[in-house]
């Protein structure tokens, strides 16, 4: 079976939205966001999504949420095609929060590195998804320059 990664759009903020509600993720803002999300779809069902808000120059990712069968490969294209965006945007430089530390790993291969929680408060104080995750026990905070 293919499966195929493809811009979200408001026609999907519902797929969306449940998507994320099974997976107990929150829905903050996410109509404002929902075309820089990404889809992973397979015979058209959501596998998989990623999205950026987007705050000048700064992009933060949000809602990584994959069902268990998409291969470590599955989600290496899915941050690809989320870094092609970012690009598009012009972004100087993407963010994210992960409580996974399993996850770390596979950020530092994309090129991530970790950032002191000081300095991921300042630089991301914009970010009202960030500021909330800043909360929770065991958040590593990682930034990419593009």
């Amino acid at each position: 079976m293919v499966k195929i990664i493809r811009k979200a759009g408001l026609g999907d903020l519902q797929a969306v939205e449940d998507f994320l509600v099974a997976a107990n993720i929150g829905l903050d803002g996410l109509d404002e966001v929902i075309e820089n999300f990404l889809i992973i779809e397979e015979n058209e069902e959501m596998c998989g999504t990623l999205g950026i808000e987007i705050q000048g120059d700064k992009g933060l990712f949000r809602s990584l949420v994959v069902k268990p069968e998409l291969t470590s490969d599955d989600l290496f294209t899915l941050f690809r095609e989320a870094l092609k965006i970012g690009k598009e945007k012009q972004l100087a430089n993407l963010y994210l929060v992960s409580n996974k530390n399993s996850s770390i790993q596979f950020f530092h291969l994309l090129g991530f590195k970790e950032m002191e929680h000081t300095q991921s408060l300042k630089e991301l104080s914009q970010f009202q998804h960030a500021q909330k995750l800043s909360t929770v026990d065991n958040c590593t905070f990682m930034k990419l320059t593009l």
